[in-house]
């Protein structure tokens, strides 16, 4: 079998500088990370995760989403070091891109995997701006894993070395990534059948092409099993099998499918010169099969949202997270058909004017989530003014789910806001339905109220957290 050294390499060079801009993106993603760690960190998940896995001082994987160890191992051993409080908490923002910046160097510099170094950036920037400061969507991780996992098999099957051994490395990797997040396993069929259609990069005899595609799909349906018995993904899963196909007046009246085609015109109009170019020059080389599948495939996955989110008027900041695996669908034609026909210089610049776009779009939506961390502390410095420290808010709460965008965070959001404002005791607050308000109110002196849960005194690690255990919650 004729060697490669990735499983698209081009076949000239020409990605190889377009590629190499992929990290320094991240690394500007990462100062911004970090210049914005209190909008990313007390928002909703991101503090829900951080209090759990500090406290308890273990991992906190939800919905069998194993890929996320990897920056939560973060906080864990920065906490169990005993770092303050304040690093530990930018550093956990930081984590996330460190992350992608060791996966994209891998692809640049060690696989030189140029196509999906790019793919990558595309995919961190193109449908991106809320949704920066919502980092714990588990999609983000395992697209990373994907990409290794990709990189890391071709690298292996162009050394030829034995099919055991591969396929161990194979079911490994991809079900790392597959098991990250469901929609993991829809980009992993795409770029499998997408590479596969460029043979001339293809790296796999057709032996390994059955059994790695077997293996691949295998995965892909234990996991579709695994995320239908239970759980977040059940209800997922239950409308995408128990719907009937809509009508197309019915699919355009879906909340995700209008906000997709409105954000053309303000948001993510990029999208469109670079998918449509990606396509034209793809039929232009004659890759018909190619191109017809990317459409087909790309408009199944934006119904596939619109089923899923048919009655949900989402925020942006989540529906962004779910636009963002059709960016790897459709800007592979580009990546793969219209870069490698431009100079290097042209191509770069066209790339890095992409990128710079895109991050001006990314640092301008910080306002609303500054706003929220301005109401957190304004309403801690109420509560410090009239000497309280734990207090329940009943709902209705007209700014609660405007400005606040979402609530159910604020008890840990408020108590981590505390705690890197240096109070001593932590104040904290939390909003609670008028019929739950009595259930809240019975809380013990020493029993702290999470976001889902109670708190004993007993599980608070007080080297990090010190609340009030003196007094118990008022309204």
């Amino acid at each position: 079998m004729r060697e490669t050294t990735s499983l698209i390499q081009p076949t000239v060079n020409k990605l190889k500088a377009v590629a190499r801009l992929v990290p320094v993106l991240i690394l500007v993603l990462l100062a911004g990370a970090i210049l914005f760690y209190k909008e990313r960190m007390l928002f909703i998940d991101a503090p829900h995760v951080l209090f759990r896995v500090v406290n308890d001082g273990r991992l906190h994987i939800e919905e069998h989403r194993i890929g996320s160890f990897i920056t939560q191992m973060f906080p864990l051993l920065l906490s169990k070091c005993g770092i303050p409080f304040r690093l530990l908490t930018v550093l956990y923002s930081a984590s996330f891109y460190i992350f992608y910046c060791i996966v994209a160097l891998l692809l640049v510099y060690k696989f030189r995997n140029y196509q999906l170094a790019v793919l990558f950036g595309l995919y961190l920037t193109l449908f991106v701006s809320d949704t920066f400061y919502w980092p714990n969507n588990e999609v983000h991780q395992g697209i990373a894993w994907l990409f290794l996992a990709f990189a890391l098999n071709s690298h292996f099957a162009a050394k030829s070395k034995p099919l055991a051994a591969g396929i161990l490395i194979f079911v490994a990797t991809f079900a790392l990534a597959i098991w990250t997040h469901p929609l993991i396993m829809i980009v992993a069929v795409y770029l499998w059948a997408a590479n596969w259609m460029h043979k001339d990069d293809w790296p796999y005899s057709r032996t390994q092409t059955v059994i790695f595609s077997l293996l691949l799909l295998t995965i892909a349906y234990l996991k579709f099993e695994q995320g239908n018995e239970h759980g977040y993904d059940a209800t997922k899963i239950d409308l995408v099998t128990k719907t009937q196909l809509p009508g197309l007046s019915e699919i355009f009246q879906y909340p995700v499918i209008r906000y997709f085609f409105e954000g053309f015109m303000s948001n993510y109009w990029l999208f469109i010169p670079v998918f449509i170019g990606g396509l034209f020059f793809a039929i232009r080389q004659k890759n018909y099969v190619f191109s017809v599948f990317t459409v087909l495939y790309a408009t199944g996955y934006l119904l596939l949202l619109g089923i899923v989110f048919k009655d949900v008027n989402t925020n942006r900041f989540y529906i962004e997270s779910e636009y963002m695996p059709l960016a790897i669908i459709c800007c592979t034609p580009f990546v793969f058909h219209l870069l490698p026909k431009l100079t290097i210089k042209t191509g770069s610049f066209l790339v890095a004017l992409i990128f710079c776009i895109r991050i001006v779009f990314i640092f301008q939506a910080h306002h609303k989530f500054s706003d929220r961390v301005t109401i957190l502390d304004g309403m801690l410095n109420k509560m410090k003014e009239k000497n309280l420290s734990k207090i329940v808010i009943p709902e209705p709460v007209p700014f609660a789910d405007s400005a606040l965008i979402m609530n159910w965070g604020a008890p840990v959001e408020s108590i981590i806001l505390s705690k890197l404002k240096g109070d001593v005791p932590q104040r904290t607050f939390l909003f609670a339905d008028p019929n739950l308000l009595p259930i809240a109110m019975k809380a013990g002196s020493d029993t702290l109220i999470g976001c889902w849960e109670k708190w004993p005194k007993a599980r608070i690690k007080e080297n990090y957290f010190q609340p009030d255990w003196s007094v118990q919650y008022t309204t």
